[in-house]
């Protein structure tokens, strides 16, 4: 059985939630770009979601990026923490938010978590 990176998984989600932001929000992006961009995103609305939504996508990315660098240099206790966090951060996202994506954070903390505590 191969093992695959769930570092490139995070990436893939990063990237997927980015393209499916600028797909749902393309509306209000595209408002924001006939704009002045500087302080055009209030504290909320249409507009603060959609930024709050796509700034979730390069942190998502970078997570991912650091935790294939775990991977690689088979860091256990890094793989270990980052396994924790993206699970709690799944559990906790999908009871608050069912139709959102965190069942995916939540199943890929998992197998890090079961691949870390295997050993």
């Amino acid at each position: 059985m191969t093992r695959r990176s769930a570092g490139r998984q995070i990436q893939f989600v990063g990237l997927a939630h980015g393209a499916m932001g600028a797909v749902i929000y393309r509306d209000v992006l595209a408002d924001i770009a006939r704009g002045s961009l500087l302080g055009s995103v209030p504290d909320r609305g249409d507009r603060a979601a959609a930024f709050w939504f796509l700034a979730a996508a390069p942190a998502l990315w970078m997570g991912g990026r650091l935790l294939r660098s775990a991977e690689e240099h088979e860091d256990v206790p890094a793989q270990r923490a980052a396994g924790a966090v993206l699970t709690a951060v799944g559990v906790t996202g999908t009871a608050l938010m069912p139709k959102g994506g965190f069942p995916a954070l939540a199943a890929i903390g998992g197998l890090v978590l079961r691949r870390t505590l295997r050993g």
